[in-house]
């Protein structure tokens, strides 16, 4: 019963987690990014409201992260739960965990360094900041199609736990 009871707790701990995960990235994108540059007549304060927006949603990305990387450990440890699909989820969380670090600490440092030092007003073009907005825009690019491959893993995370056998 007990093993039962710690399996079943961690498998809605890591499908929740997951989901709020792909939530997030899919709230972001749809929801505020979109119609926050569209309703704003300024691209700086556009740029501020979200980033703001995005660094909270990060902190939902890190504790989903987290969550995930225990519930993996916890199925782990357990030689009766290291099934095929177990392990593809687990690579999976791995992945998932890894681009998130890429994405969310080592391309967003440089992005607000780029928006807040370098570049600093968007709505101006000045010459002088041309390299820096060619980057700004590259790493966006990455960036984006970064969460992207995170939500895909999401889903497809979420389509094995779909057809788990639960012990």
């Amino acid at each position: 019963m007990g093993t039962r009871w710690l399996n079943s707790f961690f498998f809605f701990l890591e499908n929740l987690s997951v989901g709020v995960w792909i939530g997030a990235l899919v709230t972001f994108g749809f929801a505020v990014a979109r119609p926050i540059f569209r309703s704003l007549p300024s691209v700086t304060t556009a740029g501020g409201i979200t980033a703001e927006i995005l660094h909270r949603i990060q902190i939902l990305e890190t504790a989903a992260a987290v969550i995930l990387a225990v519930s993996a450990a916890v199925f782990l440890l357990q030689s009766a739960q290291r099934t095929p699909v177990r392990l593809a989820k687990t690579a999976l969380a791995v992945l998932m965990i890894l681009v998130f670090y890429y994405y969310g600490v080592v391309l967003m440092e440089r992005l607000e360094h780029l928006r807040l030092v370098e570049i600093r007003d968007f709505d101006r073009f000045d010459a002088a900041t041309a390299a820096f907005r060619d980057e700004f825009d590259r790493l966006h690019r990455l960036y984006t199609r970064l969460a992207q491959a995170n939500l895909w893993m999401g889903l497809g995370f979420l389509f094995l736990s779909a057809w788990e056998r639960k012990a």
